[in-house]
C-alpha cells in the first residue's frame, strides 16, 4: 500500500508533469506557427508574382494595340497640318479623310471606325457620316478634351455606341491652327479579348482595366464593362478601386464576403490601370487547416507521452521487487527517450537549415528563438527522464551523458566527388574588392592553379594583354570601367591573346534572367557571390583545357561546421554576423578569421571614401562602392549590413537621392560599428592556435608581392597579402622585417616598405 508521503510525492510528480506537458504544447505550437507563417509568406509571394506577370503582360499588349491607333492619328494630323498651311480646299481635305480612313481600316487597324473632326471651322467625316440637325461639334467631348491639352493625344472615357452596341474609345489631337481637332473612334473589342485571355490562360482569376475615375474599360466578365466602380460601394470591383485609391499600392490583400483576394495593379498610360485579382481563399484555408491539424497532433502526442510518463513514475516509486520489472522500466525509458528526442532533433535540423539558408532578418530571429526554446525543451525532457531513473538501487540519479547522445550536428559537409588539380593552368581574377579576391584565392588554392589577381578593369585588361590565361573571372560592377566594358575591350582587341579565352562574370546579381543577360553581352558563363565552392569547381572543370585538368577520385572533406562554434565566434551571432554562413563562404575557419581581419582593417578607409562620395553627390561611384560593401558584408555573414547596402545600391541605381540622404548616416554607423565588434577576435585566436610556418620560398614570394603593391601604392592589395599571411606563423629570421613591413603598411608608408625590402635584398 502507498504511504501518505508516497501519495503526496506522486501528486507532486503528476502536477509537475502536467506543467511540463503544457510548456511542451506551447513551445511546439510556437514552432508550428513560425513554419505556418513562413509558408503563408511564400504562398502569398508566389501569388503576387503570378499576378504581376499577368498584369504586366496584358498591359504591354494593350499598350501596343493602342499605340497603332495613336500612330495612325499622329500621321494623319501631320498631313492635315501640311494641307492647312498650304491652304488646301475643304473638298481636298474631305477626300483625304475618306481615303486615309479606308487605308487605315484595311491595312493597319480594322477596329478603327474612321477619321473625323472639326477642321477649318467645319465638321468633316472620313466615313461619310452626316450629323443630325443641331449637332454642335465644338461642344462634343472629342473636341473639348483635346482643346484642354493642345498638341497632345487625348483618350476619352469609353462609351457604348448606340448603333453597333460596341464599346468605343475616342482619340483626339489639335491641329496647327489651334482650333481644329482631328479625332478617331477605336473599338475596345480587342482590349476585351486580351483581358479575357489572361483569365483563360489561368494566369489570374479576374482581370480588369479601369480608368482613373473607376470606369471599367474592359473586364474578364463582359457584364462588368462600362460600369462605374467609382460611384459604387457594394461590389468586389468597387472595393478594389476604392482600396487602390486609398493605398496607391501595387499589390494588396482584400477580404470580401468571406473570400480572400490578392490584387496586383499595373499602371498604364493616361491613368488607366491593369488589375489582376487572384482568389486565394482555398490556398490560405488549406494552410490554416494544416496548421490546426498539426497543433492537434502535437497535443495528442504530448498527452500520450504524459500518460506514459505518469505511469512510469508510478512504477518507479513502487518498491523494486523483481529484476523483470527493472528490465521493463529500462526498456520503457529507452523508448520514451527515443520517441521524444527524435522529433525534437528533426525540428532542430530543419531549423538549422533555415538559419543557414535564409537572409531575412525577421525569419532568422524567429529561428533563433526556436533554437533556444527547443534547447530548453530538451532540458525539460532530460529532467523527466533523469528523475525517472532515481530509485535504481541507491536512490541516486544515474549519470547519463545526454549531451554526447543527443547533440544535434548538421549533415556531413564532405562529399564523394572527383576533385581535381590543374597545376599548369593559369587563370586571372578581377575584382575591385580585396575581400572577394582573398575568398577566391582560398577557394582555388587546393587546385594548384596559378592565379593572378587584379583590382580594377584596367589592371585586368593590362594583364590580359601580357599573359595568355586559360580562364578569366571578371567582376561586373567596379568603379570606373565595369566588367562588361572590360569584356568588350578584351574581345574587341584582335591582338589580345585572351580574345577567345572563357571569361566568367562574377556578380551578386542572382535575379531571374541574369544568366541570359550575361551570355548575351559575351560572357562564357556567370557565378554569383558569395561564391559556392562546388559551382566554382564545376565551372573550372568545364572551361579549363581538358589536358590540364587531373581528376582525383577521392573523398574531399570540408571542415565540419557544427552548431557549437568556438566562444569568440559564437559571440558574433549576437552582433549581427552569422559566423556559420561566413565559414561556409570562406571554406574554413582559418580563412574566415583572415577575412574578418581584412574586413575590419578596411572599414576606416572605405568609410572615409564612401562618406566623401556622399558629400560630393557622386551618385554613380557611391552606388558602386556600396555594391562592393554589400558583397563583403554578405561574405562574412553580416546579412543585415548587406541588406542595408543592397537598399542603398538599389536607390542609387534608381537615382533615388532622397532615400540615400535619409539612410546614409544609419548605414555608416552600422558599418563603422563593426570595427569595434571585430577588434581583437583575430589576434586572440592567433595567440590560441598553432599555425603552420611559412615556407622560405612562399615568404620570398610574399615579399615580392608586398614590394609590387607598395610600388603601386595599393593599400587594398597589401591588406590582402598581410591578411593571408596571418594564417601562418612567420619564420624567426623574417619576423622582425615582417613586423616592420606590416607597421609601415598600416601607416601607408609605401616608401618605407620599398626601402626596407631594397636593403634586405642587398
Amino acid at each position: 500500500m502507498y504511504t501518505d508521503d508516497q501519495n503526496k510525492h506522486e501528486k507532486r510528480l503528476t502536477f509537475r508533469n502536467a506543467m511540463i506537458a503544457v510548456a511542451v504544447i506551447i513551445i511546439f505550437s510556437f514552432i508550428v506557427m513560425m513554419y505556418y507563417n513562413m509558408l503563408y509568406v511564400e504562398k502569398k509571394s508566389n501569388i503576387i508574382k503570378s499576378g504581376e506577370i499577368s498584369a504586366k503582360e496584358s498591359a504591354e499588349r494593350i499598350h501596343n494595340y493602342l499605340t497603332t491607333s495613336i500612330d495612325s492619328l499622329k500621321l494623319a494630323a501631320y498631313s492635315l497640318d501640311g494641307m492647312l498651311l498650304a491652304g488646301r480646299s475643304d473638298e481636298e481635305i474631305r477626300d483625304y479623310l475618306v481615303g486615309e480612313s479606308t487605308a487605315v481600316r484595311n491595312s493597319v487597324n480594322e477596329n478603327m471606325t474612321g477619321l473625323y473632326g472639326y477642321i477649318d471651322g467645319k465638321f468633316m467625316s472620313g466615313t461619310g457620316w452626316v450629323p443630325p440637325a443641331g449637332y454642335e461639334a465644338t461642344e462634343r467631348p472629342w473636341y473639348t478634351r483635346p482643346m484642354e491639352d493642345p498638341g497632345e493625344i487625348t483618350l476619352l472615357d469609353p462609351y457604348v455606341d448606340v448603333q453597333s452596341g460596341n464599346t468605343m474609345l475616342a482619340l483626339g489631337k489639335t491641329l496647327c491652327d489651334g482650333y481644329s481637332v482631328l479625332s478617331v473612334d477605336v473599338s475596345l473589342e480587342q482590349i476585351q479579348i486580351l483581358t479575357e485571355e489572361a483569365v483563360q490562360k489561368n494566369d489570374t482569376d479576374i482581370q480588369m482595366i479601369l480608368n482613373d475615375q473607376g470606369m471599367v474599360v474592359a473586364h474578364s466578365d463582359i457584364n462588368e464593362v462600362s460600369k462605374d466602380y467609382g460611384q459604387k460601394s457594394d461590389t468586389l470591383g468597387s472595393e478594389i478601386y476604392h482600396r487602390l485609391k486609398e493605398t496607391k499600392a501595387e499589390n494588396f490583400s482584400l477580404d470580401y464576403e468571406g473570400f480572400k483576394y490578392i490584387v496586383y495593379v499595373e499602371s498604364m498610360q493616361n491613368g488607366w490601370s491593369c488589375i489582376s485579382v487572384t482568389d486565394a481563399t482555398d490556398v490560405f484555408d488549406n494552410l490554416r487547416m494544416i496548421f490546426v491539424l498539426t497543433i492537434l497532433f502535437v497535443v495528442a502526442i504530448v498527452l500520450t507521452i504524459g500518460i506514459f510518463t505518469t505511469r512510469s513514475n508510478r512504477y518507479l516509486h513502487m518498491s523494486v521487487r523483481a529484476k523483470a520489472q527493472s528490465d521493463a522500466k529500462s526498456a520503457f525509458l529507452s523508448n520514451i527517450s527515443h520517441d521524444i528526442r527524435t522529433p525534437i532533433n528533426a525540428m532542430l535540423g530543419m531549423n538549422e537549415m533555415i538559419l543557414r539558408e535564409t537572409t531575412e532578418q525577421t525569419i532568422r530571429d524567429y529561428a533563433q528563438n526556436i533554437k533556444a526554446a527547443s534547447g530548453q525543451l530538451l532540458e525539460y525532457v532530460d529532467g523527466i527522464l533523469d528523475f525517472t531513473k532515481m530509485g535504481s538501487g541507491d536512490g541516486v540519479k544515474s549519470p547519463v551523458d545526454y549531451e554526447a547522445l543527443f547533440r544535434y550536428r548538421p549533415a556531413d559537409l564532405g562529399r564523394q566527388k572527383g576533385q581535381f588539380t590543374a597545376e599548369n593552368a593559369h587563370i586571372l581574377a578581377v575584382d575591385d574588392n580585396p575581400l572577394n579576391l582573398s575568398v577566391f584565392l582560398n577557394l582555388v588554392k587546393q587546385t594548384q592553379i596559378r592565379t593572378d589577381t587584379a583590382e580594377s578593369a584596367d589592371e585586368g585588361i593590362e594583364l590580359s594583354q601580357k599573359n595568355k590565361y586559360d580562364m578569366i573571372f571578371m567582376d561586373h560592377m567596379m568603379p570606373g570601367k565595369d566588367g562588361i566594358e572590360a569584356l568588350r575591350e578584351i574581345r574587341g582587341d584582335v591582338s589580345n591573346p585572351n580574345r577567345d579565352t572563357p571569361i566568367i562574370c562574377l556578380t551578386a546579381n542572382a535575379i531571374a534572367g541574369a544568366r541570359e543577360e550575361y551570355l548575351n553581352v559575351g560572357f562564357s558563363d556567370y557565378i554569383t557571390k558569395p561564391i559556392d565552392p562546388d559551382e566554382l569547381e564545376n565551372l573550372m572543370i568545364r572551361f579549363l583545357p581538358e589536358n590540364l585538368v587531373e581528376i582525383r577520385q577521392q573523398e574531399k572533406k570540408r571542415e565540419e561546421l557544427t552548431l557549437f562554434l568556438p566562444e569568440d565566434l559564437k559571440i558574433l551571432d549576437h552582433k549581427g554576423i552569422d559566423a556559420l554562413a561566413g565559414i561556409k563562404n570562406a571554406g574554413s575557419q582559418e580563412a574566415y578569421v583572415s577575412l574578418l581581419e581584412i574586413f575590419r582593417k578596411d572599414i576606416s578607409g572605405k568609410a572615409e571614401v564612401l562618406d566623401r562620395l556622399f558629400r560630393e553627390g557622386n551618385l554613380k561611384d557611391y552606388t558602386i562602392r556600396v555594391h562592393s560593401l554589400k558583397s563583403s558584408a554578405r561574405i562574412i555573414g553580416a546579412t543585415s549590413l548587406g541588406d542595408m547596402a543592397q537598399n542603398l545600391e538599389t536607390a542609387g541605381k534608381a537615382g533615388d537621392e532622397a532615400y540615400i540622404r535619409a539612410h546614409h548616416e544609419e548605414f555608416m554607423d552600422a558599418y563603422t560599428g563593426f570595427e569595434k565588434i571585430l577588434a581583437g577576435i583575430t589576434k586572440d585566436r592567433d595567440e590560441q592556435q598553432d599555425k603552420p610556418i611559412v615556407e622560405a620560398d612562399m615568404m620570398e614570394r610574399a615579399f615580392v608581392e608586398i614590394r609590387a603593391a607598395a610600388d603601386d601604392m595599393d593599400s587594398d592589395r597589401l591588406s590582402v597579402i598581410f591578411g593571408e599571411l596571418d594564417a601562418f606563423s612567420i619564420p624567426k629570421e623574417s619576423e622582425e622585417l615582417y613586423t616592420r613591413l606590416r607597421s609601415a603598411s598600416d601607416q601607408f608608408d609605401y616608401e618605407g616598405i620599398i626601402k626596407m625590402l631594397s636593403q634586405e635584398k642587398k
